[in-house]
């Protein structure tokens, strides 16, 4: 039987580091752990999935807005503009209203940064 050959560790992808990488291509100095990482989940709870099921079983699965049938959790008011992750803060609301929203609150998100 032929022994196998161990490889050589790879790199830290981080630009100038030669340290061994540990986690995601990065040494444990560099590593920085995902929820640091996105602006969009720095203020996301723990229990986020939980509050998105009970949303979800107190509408019914229905839209807020029209009524029609609904799974996407939406924030009422986003968290851009000071909305929370209450559970009274999330709603279910449909494709259609979902989109339409969306759209609006992609244009004050654009207004702001002007």
């Amino acid at each position: 039987m032929i022994g196998l050959v161990a490889r050589a560790p790879k790199k830290c992808l981080t630009a100038g580091c030669r340290k061994p990488a540990t986690k995601k291509g990065k040494c444990d100095e560099h590593h920085v752990p995902w929820e640091h990482t996105s602006p969009r989940n720095r203020s996301r709870p723990a229990n986020a999935a939980t509050l998105v099921r009970r949303a979800r079983r107190r509408d019914r699965e229905r839209c807020y807005l029209c009524g029609g049938p609904g799974r996407i959790v939406d924030h009422v008011i986003p968290v851009a503009e000071g909305g929370t992750w209450d559970l009274s803060n999330l709603a279910c609301i449909c494709d259609a209203c979902h989109a339409l929203k969306s759209q609006g609150e992609s244009a004050r998100g654009r207004a702001r940064q002007r």
